[in-house]
């Protein structure tokens, strides 16, 4: 889909709504500032953030913003971010949020997964949900030993750290992400999933061995 191309007049009004005193008012500018990536509002963009983040009880518009961050590729955020992800709080959506915003801020290009795999080494459940949703989220089709990598550092994780009542489990969006990625590299992966009892995973499992994609930012 096509980006919004905004007027003048629009991009003024996103403006005076990330200064809005409603909250819906900030957080849905900051959605469309994402959503159509207007770069030229990123210093407005992250000044607003700045200011929200002193309060706790607007974790949702917190988490738009830093999403919108990353979209528009505001590097000056990543310090920032760094910071909410070595905080490694283990059930945050603004620390979700900081995951993926960092992954797209500080990978080379589209399918460098570097950035992913150094928060799967050291991320709680937070960190790790986040950078592991954008492989699928973006279609990220890694290298081949980015891949192995990738596998290996989900092996070595105790269910308890990936799977969590309430909060989901990551391996969804790795097996979603599969779905793009050459088969003879993780099929063995996919198909401890098929005759498994979880009948989510192996739903996304034998989706994603067909090529279809299960999960969707």
């Amino acid at each position: 889909m096509a980006k919004k191309e905004l007027t003048n007049d629009e991009l003024l009004q996103l403006t005076n709504d990330l200064k809005n005193s409603a909250s819906g008012k900030r957080r849905s500018a900051a959605k469309k500032i994402g959503k159509n990536e207007i770069i030229q509002l990123g210093d407005e963009l992250y000044n607003a953030y700045l200011k929200e983040r002193e309060d706790k009880r607007t974790w949702e518009t917190q988490t738009e913003m830093i999403l919108a961050l990353g979209k528009i590729g505001y590097q000056k955020a990543l310090p920032e971010l760094k910071h909410i992800i070595d905080k490694n709080e283990p059930h945050d959506m603004v620390t979700i949020a900081s995951a993926r915003s960092y992954v797209r801020l500080k990978r080379k290009d589209l399918n460098d997964a570097q950035p992913v795999i150094e928060l799967l080494k050291t991320g709680n459940f937070s960190v790790i949900s986040g950078a592991t949703s954008i492989l699928t989220f973006d279609d990220m089709k890694p290298s081949i030993s980015e891949i192995e990598t990738i596998i290996s550092i989900f092996d070595g994780k105790k269910e308890e750290e990936i799977a969590i009542k309430g909060y989901g489990d990551i391996r969804e969006y790795l097996i979603s992400a599969m779905s793009k990625w050459d088969k003879k590299l993780c099929a063995e992966y996919l198909n401890q999933f098929i005759n498994a009892d979880n009948a989510k995973l192996k739903a996304i499992a034998e989706d994603a061995l067909k090529g279809k994609k299960s999960r969707y930012e």
